[in-house]
C-alpha cells in the first residue's frame, strides 16, 4: 500500500438533501430532484421517493440499483428524499495491491482517514473476491425504516471488477447521516449494485477528499415540517444499514 498522489486544493462541501432523521421516521418523499444533485456533485449516494432503490451518482451519472440489483440510469426529473454529493477529485489516492479479507476491509479504509472529525467521501475502483449488496423494493410512506429490513433483497458478486461509492461521517453528525462508513457499489459495466453490506478487494485504487464543510438541505414539505422524532435511530439504522 502506498500513496501516490496528494493535494492542498480547497474542497467542495458535501450536500446532504435532508437530514437522515426523516428517512428513520419513514418520511419518504421530498421534492429535491435527481437534476439538483447533479449539480451538487460527480459523486454521491441516496435513495428514490418511496425507497424505490439504492443510489448511486458515478461520472455525472446517477443510476437506481433495484432490489434484485439490476442498475439503471436515472433521469433529472425523478425525486428523492435523501441524497448526498460532492465534487470529488480525491485529496489521496492509495492502491492496495494484495487482496483484503472481508473482515477486514472496513479497517483497512478507516485507516485511511487522517481525523475521525471530518466528513470525507471515499471512491475505490478495481476488482474484488467478493461483494454483497442489498437493495430494496418500492415502499409506502411512514413504514418506519426498521421494518424495511425484513424486505430487503440481498446479492452476492463473486470476482468481479466494480466501484465503490460513499462517504465516512462523524459520530457527532449521526441525525444528519449514518455515523461511520456509508458505502454503495456498482459493477464496472454499471449493470448491477447495491447498498454495500460486505466487500473483499483483490487490487484496487481508494480515493480520499475531505469535506471542509457539509450544505444540508431542510425539505419544505408538510410531512418533514411537522416531523416529530419518535424512533432510536441508532437502533434502526444497526437494523438497516449495517
Amino acid at each position: 500500500m502506498s500513496e501516490v498522489r496528494s493535494a492542498r486544493k480547497t474542497r467542495p462541501p458535501v450536500f446532504i438533501s435532508a437530514p437522515l432523521a426523516a428517512l428513520v421516521e419513514g418520511i419518504y418523499r421530498a421534492d429535491t430532484p435527481i437534476g439538483l444533485i447533479r449539480e451538487k456533485g460527480n459523486l454521491g449516494i441516496g435513495t428514490f421517493n418511496d425507497l424505490d432503490g439504492e443510489m448511486v451518482l458515478l461520472d455525472g451519472k446517477v443510476y437506481c440499483l433495484r432490489p434484485q440489483g439490476d442498475a439503471e440510469v436515472i433521469g433529472d426529473e425523478i425525486r428523492t428524499p435523501f441524497a448526498l454529493a460532492t465534487h470529488f477529485e480525491g485529496d489521496t489516492e492509495e492502491f492496495f495491491a494484495d487482496p483484503v479479507a472481508e473482515a477486514g476491509f472496513e479497517h483497512a479504509i478507516l485507516d485511511l482517514i487522517p481525523s475521525s472529525n471530518l466528513m470525507y467521501a471515499i471512491r475505490i475502483d478495481g476488482r474484488f473476491d467478493y461483494v454483497r449488496a442489498r437493495s430494496v423494493p418500492k415502499q409506502s410512506n411512514y413504514l418506519p425504516l426498521a421494518e424495511i429490513a425484513k424486505l430487503q433483497t440481498v446479492f452476492e458478486f463473486r470476482n468481479v471488477a466494480g466501484t465503490i461509492v460513499g462517504f465516512y461521517t462523524p459520530t457527532f453528525l449521526s441525525g444528519v447521516h449514518l455515523p461511520g462508513l456509508h458505502l454503495h457499489f456498482i459493477t464496472e459495466d454499471r449493470t448491477r449494485g447495491g447498498h454495500l453490506l460486505a466487500a473483499a478487494p483483490n487490487g484496487v485504487t481508494v480515493g480520499v477528499q475531505h469535506a471542509p464543510s457539509i450544505e444540508l438541505g431542510l425539505p419544505m414539505t408538510l410531512d418533514f415540517l411537522t416531523m416529530e422524532r419518535t424512533r432510536d435511530m441508532q437502533a434502526d439504522l444497526n437494523k438497516v444499514e449495517r
